[in-house]
Protein backbone atom coordinates (compact mmCIF):
# COMPACT_ATOMS: atom_id res chain seq x y z
CA UNK A 1 0.00 0.00 0.00
CA UNK A 2 2.83 2.67 0.96
CA UNK A 3 3.58 4.59 -1.94
CA UNK A 4 2.48 6.71 -4.66
CA UNK A 5 -0.63 5.88 -6.32
CA UNK A 6 -2.12 7.79 -9.70
CA UNK A 7 -5.83 7.87 -9.98
CA UNK A 8 -9.38 10.03 -11.26
CA UNK A 9 -12.76 10.51 -9.97
CA UNK A 10 -15.75 11.37 -11.77
CA UNK A 11 -18.69 13.60 -10.73
CA UNK A 12 -22.35 11.79 -10.93
CA UNK A 13 -24.61 14.77 -11.17
CA UNK A 14 -28.01 15.54 -13.34
CA UNK A 15 -27.34 16.59 -16.86
CA UNK A 16 -27.20 19.75 -16.74
CA UNK A 17 -24.49 20.24 -14.60
CA UNK A 18 -20.87 21.54 -16.40
CA UNK A 19 -19.18 19.32 -13.56
CA UNK A 20 -21.52 15.82 -14.70
CA UNK A 21 -19.18 13.04 -15.47
CA UNK A 22 -15.91 15.51 -15.39
CA UNK A 23 -12.98 13.29 -14.71
CA UNK A 24 -10.13 14.62 -12.24
CA UNK A 25 -6.95 13.39 -11.64
CA UNK A 26 -5.39 13.23 -8.35
CA UNK A 27 -1.95 11.68 -6.98
CA UNK A 28 -1.86 9.99 -3.48
CA UNK A 29 0.84 9.16 -1.62
CA UNK A 30 0.28 6.81 1.53
CA UNK A 31 2.97 7.37 3.93
CA UNK A 32 2.16 4.87 6.20
CA UNK A 33 0.17 1.74 6.71
CA UNK A 34 0.01 -0.90 9.82
CA UNK A 35 -1.27 -3.76 7.95
CA UNK A 36 -5.01 -2.24 8.15
CA UNK A 37 -4.95 1.79 8.56
CA UNK A 38 -3.15 4.14 6.34
CA UNK A 39 -2.77 7.84 6.26
CA UNK A 40 -1.04 9.88 3.64
CA UNK A 41 -1.55 13.03 1.31
CA UNK A 42 -3.14 13.95 -1.87
CA UNK A 43 -3.39 16.24 -4.47
CA UNK A 44 -6.09 16.91 -7.83
CA UNK A 45 -4.05 17.61 -10.68
CA UNK A 46 -7.37 19.80 -12.30
CA UNK A 47 -7.70 22.66 -10.16
CA UNK A 48 -10.53 24.03 -12.52
CA UNK A 49 -13.10 20.75 -11.48
CA UNK A 50 -11.14 19.43 -8.50
CA UNK A 51 -10.17 21.27 -5.10
CA UNK A 52 -6.53 23.24 -4.79
CA UNK A 53 -4.11 22.08 -2.03
CA UNK A 54 -2.72 19.48 -0.40
CA UNK A 55 -4.89 17.39 1.01
CA UNK A 56 -4.79 14.64 3.92
CA UNK A 57 -6.46 10.87 3.72
CA UNK A 58 -6.31 8.48 6.29
CA UNK A 59 -8.58 4.96 5.63
CA UNK A 60 -8.40 1.84 6.39
CA UNK A 61 -8.29 -1.91 4.37
CA UNK A 62 -10.07 -4.85 5.79
CA UNK A 63 -9.79 -7.67 3.30
CA UNK A 64 -9.98 -6.36 -0.40
CA UNK A 65 -12.66 -3.45 0.73
CA UNK A 66 -10.90 0.16 1.02
CA UNK A 67 -12.31 3.14 2.38
CA UNK A 68 -10.96 6.32 3.00
CA UNK A 69 -11.44 10.05 3.83
CA UNK A 70 -9.98 12.87 1.98
CA UNK A 71 -9.76 15.97 3.79
CA UNK A 72 -9.07 19.07 1.34
CA UNK A 73 -7.48 22.59 2.98
CA UNK A 74 -9.94 24.66 0.78
CA UNK A 75 -13.67 24.76 1.16
CA UNK A 76 -14.86 24.73 -2.20
CA UNK A 77 -18.91 24.18 -3.42
CA UNK A 78 -20.82 24.46 -6.75
CA UNK A 79 -23.73 26.82 -6.89
CA UNK A 80 -26.23 27.65 -9.62
CA UNK A 81 -27.31 24.25 -10.70
CA UNK A 82 -23.73 23.06 -10.15
CA UNK A 83 -22.59 25.47 -12.94
CA UNK A 84 -20.52 27.69 -11.26
CA UNK A 85 -16.97 26.36 -8.45
CA UNK A 86 -16.92 29.05 -5.38
CA UNK A 87 -13.67 28.70 -2.96
CA UNK A 88 -13.12 29.94 0.40
CA UNK A 89 -9.46 29.75 1.35
CA UNK A 90 -10.31 30.08 5.17
CA UNK A 91 -12.33 27.15 5.54
CA UNK A 92 -11.40 23.04 5.17
CA UNK A 93 -13.28 21.57 2.48
CA UNK A 94 -16.11 19.26 3.68
CA UNK A 95 -14.92 15.51 4.32
CA UNK A 96 -15.19 13.67 1.29
CA UNK A 97 -15.73 9.60 1.82
CA UNK A 98 -14.09 7.30 -0.69
CA UNK A 99 -15.00 3.68 -0.69
CA UNK A 100 -14.34 0.65 -3.19
CA UNK A 101 -12.39 -2.59 -3.63
CA UNK A 102 -8.82 -3.18 -3.84
CA UNK A 103 -7.68 -5.91 -6.68
CA UNK A 104 -4.92 -8.02 -6.79
CA UNK A 105 -3.38 -6.00 -9.70
CA UNK A 106 -2.68 -3.03 -6.92
CA UNK A 107 -5.50 -1.13 -8.32
CA UNK A 108 -8.94 0.34 -6.49
CA UNK A 109 -12.13 1.40 -7.64
CA UNK A 110 -15.05 2.57 -6.21
CA UNK A 111 -17.76 5.52 -5.11
CA UNK A 112 -16.92 8.96 -3.33
CA UNK A 113 -19.30 11.00 -1.86
CA UNK A 114 -19.54 14.52 0.18
CA UNK A 115 -22.62 14.88 2.59
CA UNK A 116 -24.68 17.99 2.02
CA UNK A 117 -25.57 20.60 4.68
CA UNK A 118 -25.53 24.71 5.29
CA UNK A 119 -22.25 26.65 5.19
CA UNK A 120 -21.28 30.31 4.87
CA UNK A 121 -19.10 31.39 2.55
CA UNK A 122 -17.95 35.02 1.87
CA UNK A 123 -20.90 35.71 4.36
CA UNK A 124 -23.39 34.14 2.48
CA UNK A 125 -25.71 31.24 3.55
CA UNK A 126 -25.74 28.04 0.75
CA UNK A 127 -27.33 24.85 1.22
CA UNK A 128 -25.60 21.61 -0.03
CA UNK A 129 -27.54 18.89 -1.28
CA UNK A 130 -24.49 16.97 -1.39
CA UNK A 131 -22.17 15.73 -4.22
CA UNK A 132 -20.90 11.78 -5.43
CA UNK A 133 -19.12 10.29 -8.22
CA UNK A 134 -17.10 7.02 -8.74
CA UNK A 135 -13.17 6.63 -8.76
CA UNK A 136 -10.77 4.58 -9.12
CA UNK A 137 -6.51 4.36 -9.00
CA UNK A 138 -3.77 2.51 -9.76
CA UNK A 139 -0.08 2.30 -7.89
CA UNK A 140 3.01 3.55 -10.04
Amino acid sequence: MIGTWKGKYKYNMNQNSEFNNKEVEFILEIKEFDGEKFIGTVQDIDENYGTKGLGTIEGKLSGNHIEFVKQMPIKTMLLKNNRKKIEDEKKKHNPILYSGVLNSSNSCLGNWKIKGGISFIQKLLYISFGTKGTWEMIKT
